[in-house]
């Protein structure tokens, strides 16, 4: 379709200059602009219009050119001239309008084209769809399943492109449930799904992983024998795509890389999206080897890591520090270019490996090279000066002078800074800043001046706190409720504490539906807690998983506390769900050290004195993540004036002394009781080691060989009792014996007793 610029009539140009001087309808309403009045457009049209009059098509040809280049609002003036103008207006028309609204997301041009009076007969299927597509690419996936339903009112029957549309919709909302129902509807109204439905369906999985491998599997076996290998490939490779990342998200990693060697047995050629999103499911459990290995593998298959490869093993690297910046350098020897995602990621390593001087240099890297530093660049930067708030304040100044606007996180970061590095007052300042900011503060926001309340018996000011989570809607969760009540319990007593948490409790909801069942493992039950029998040799997070596959349907349980991997005892665990009344307040007596615990343990070294004394340790103890045996992060503590406080009680039980197995005259193995009054990890354990005490059988913090006890069988420390408060105010104590395995430990020793 041309029109002849500047040519009032075609009689007064000769035909060379008509060809000279042509241009087409839809290039002509382009340089209109994005938003062209009805008077600009129709004096463009003006001169064909009779022609569109005879011929639709030619009108259908321009409309279909503007929704190609996004120009909705043209083609919308263009179809109100036609109206004007009584040319004939059909669904090709509609629907390219509806099209060029949905290339651009906008719903809402495309939804009220639909139900325009003058409109409301040529609707087809098409449009239907473009419209659906709208909603999609405008993020309103919940109006994309309106208008599938709404098509049959209209009496247009969706056809398979409608649900792989409405589909594809449902992937902004992660609505794995509906995916399934809208499966269910085709399978009712006999349509077939393509590779294309269920690519859809596994991406609007979001995180449901198990749902995701399900579909994959109905993927598999819905195949059509007679596409070729290619067809099937390209078909087929986005669903794969979609369930690992499905599996990242959950931290499946197992199942991430199950599917990336599945797709090669189903004939897939996993492609860069496929490997990226097994790499960044790497970083759970600390499975960075995996991940190396994994970017090593990219070339049997033809492929080359990118940025967003580096970027996924930067991820995977955790705390690893060091890993961190070899990665980063190793980009450089491949020629890969780093972006600001790959610097912040370094940057996040050292924060979580407190190394802060090399996050420093990280950023004046960044700085210096092609990438531009960003708020989350900053957040992280910020977060690695834990107590040196002068420094945090020199990154925030920067951050300002650079236009970068700071989010909540950033505030955070900084009232962080400033809590643990005894600036009490500069958070509590800083929390005004962020409203003169409109900056709203979360959940994280007010727990670090809650803290820094807590270490220096500031009960007034951590009571003021709950007013302004209380302004911002926000309700305050276990860490808050036990840093009041722990201050509260320090310098106004017990009572006054427990009063207090009795307050908040009708700011939480009951979990009133979980419920737990009678097993060998179970020491007690009362109100919203039960107290089971723990073994060695099992962490605290495998053996209540293994409960919770045992409990009735529906059953939440939450951990409160924690033993070790080799500690038996009594372990308490919520009848509830997270941030639940029952959850929030077992949580909150724990942090605020109102929840008595009594161990036994066996330790050696010199004598702490005869049967009866009492003694207490007083040291800070600082817990980081070191490397462990199989590669993945072990928590490790050690006494540091940089560490939290932590105190513990111990009482002499029981003397022995065998001189044939003894390393020095004065040494002794000892039975002791222990009450931890705060707790942190291994506190028992690095605590006793502290004294030149370690416990038998500690491979960690005590000896590694030449023990006084060879025949122990594992680290002696057993949970004997718990003493709490439960949900409805009365007295909850449960106690379990020493194992029988400690108890032979004990008999074998009898007869080198000295007390």
């Amino acid at each position: 379709m041309a029109y002849i610029v500047d040519c009032p009539s075609t009689s007064s140009c000769s035909p060379g200059q008509r060809k000279l001087r042509t241009t087409k309808v839809e290039d002509l309403l382009e340089r209109l602009g994005r938003h062209p009045s009805s008077e600009q457009v129709l004096r463009v049209l003006e001169p064909v219009l009779p022609s569109w009059v005879e011929n639709p098509k030619k009108a259908t040809v321009v409309l279909s050119a503007l929704a190609k280049k996004k120009l909705p609002g043209a083609a919308t003036q263009v179809l109100a001239a036609m109206l004007s103008q009584q040319a004939e207006v059909n669904s090709f028309h509609v629907s390219s309008v509806i099209s060029a609204a949905g290339r651009c997301g906008d719903w809402a041009l495309a939804m009220s084209l639909l139900q325009r009076p003058e409109l409301a007969a040529q609707p087809t299927e098409i449009a239907w769809n473009a419209a659906i597509t709208a909603c999609d690419t405008g993020g309103e996936w919940q109006r994309a399943v309106l208008l599938l339903s709404q098509m049959q009112l209209a009496r247009v029957s969706p056809g398979i492109v409608s649900f792989n549309a409405t589909l594809s919709a449902c992937k902004k909302g992660s609505d794995w449930q509906l995916a399934l129902g809208l499966l269910r509807r085709m399978a009712a109204e006999r349509l077939q799904p393509d590779m294309v439905t269920f690519g859809a369906a596994i991406a609007a999985c979001g995180s449901s992983w198990q749902s995701a491998i399900d579909l994959v599997s109905q993927m598999l076996a819905a195949k059509l024998h007679q596409e070729s290998a290619h067809v099937w490939d390209s078909r087929a490779k986005p669903g794969y795509n979609a369930a690992i990342s499905a599996c990242e998200r959950s931290g499946q990693w197992q199942s991430a890389i199950g599917l990336l060697f599945e797709m090669g047995s189903s004939w897939l050629v996993p492609d860069l999206v496929s490997f990226n999103a097994a790499i960044l499911s790497c970083r759970e459990e600390g499975q960075w080897q995996l991940a190396v290995h994994l970017l090593n593998a990219l070339s049997a298959v033809g492929l080359f890591p990118e940025t967003s490869t580096f970027n996924a093993l930067l991820a995977a690297c955790g705390a690893r520090w060091p890993m961190a910046l070899a990665c980063l350098h190793g980009m450089q020897a491949r020629a890969v270019v780093p972006d600001t995602i790959s610097f912040t990621a370094a940057i996040a390593a050292c924060e979580k490996g407190s190394e802060w001087l090399a996050a420093m240099k990280l950023f004046y890297e960044m700085e210096e090279g092609v990438a531009e530093p960003s708020v989350v660049s900053y957040n992280a930067l910020i977060n690695t000066c834990d107590v040196k708030w002068q420094t945090a304040i020199h990154f925030f100044e920067r951050m300002l002078s650079q236009e970068i606007q700071p989010d909540v996180i950033t505030y955070n970061a900084l009232i962080g800074a400033f809590a643990r590095g005894s600036e009490r007052a500069l958070a509590f300042s800083l929390l005004t800043t962020m409203r003169s900011e409109h900056v709203s503060p979360d959940d994280v926001t007010f727990i670090p001046p809650a803290l820094a309340c807590q270490q220096a018996g500031a009960w007034q000011d951590v009571m003021a706190i709950l007013p302004l989570m209380l302004r911002h809607r926000l309700v305050p969760d276990a860490v808050y409720a036990g840093c009041a009540t722990s201050t509260l319990r320090a310098c106004k007593g017990e009572d006054y504490a427990f009063a207090f948490l009795r307050n908040l409790r009708s700011l939480w909801e009951p979990d009133g539906e979980s419920r737990i069942s009678d097993g060998p493992e179970v020491l007690r039950k009362g109100p919203g807690i039960v107290a089971v029998l723990k073994p060695a040799h099992v962490t605290t997070q495998d053996f209540v998983e293994s409960l919770r596959q045992r409990a009735p349907v529906g059953t939440a349980l939450s951990i409160v506390s924690r033993l070790d991997y080799p500690t038996s005892g009594v372990l308490p665990l919520v009848v509830g769900a997270e941030g639940s009344l029952q959850t929030n307040w077992f949580r909150s007596q724990f942090a605020a050290g109102l929840v008595r615990k009594e161990y036994y343990c066996l330790c050696e070294g010199p004598s702490l004195g005869e049967v009866g004394v009492r003694g207490e340790v007083d040291m800070p103890l600082l817990t980081s993540e070191v490397e462990g045996g199989e590669g993945g992060l072990v928590s490790r503590s050690e006494v540091s004036e940089y560490g939290r406080q932590a105190f513990t009680e111990y009482e002499v039980r029981r003397r022995f002394r065998f001189p044939e197995l003894q390393q020095a005259p004065e040494d002794e193995v000892m039975f002791l009781s222990v009450r931890p009054r705060t707790g942190r990890t291994h506190q028992i354990r690095v605590h006793m080691a502290s004294l030149g005490r370690p416990l038998v059988g500690d491979f960690t913090y005590g000896k590694r060989s030449e023990t006084s006890v060879p025949f122990c069988p594992r680290l002696f420390l057993h949970c004997h009792s718990i003493q709490l408060v439960d949900v409805e105010g009365a007295p909850f104590l449960s106690k379990a014996d020493i194992t029988e395995d400690l108890q032979a430990v004990l008999q074998n020793l009898h007869r080198w007793a000295i007390d």
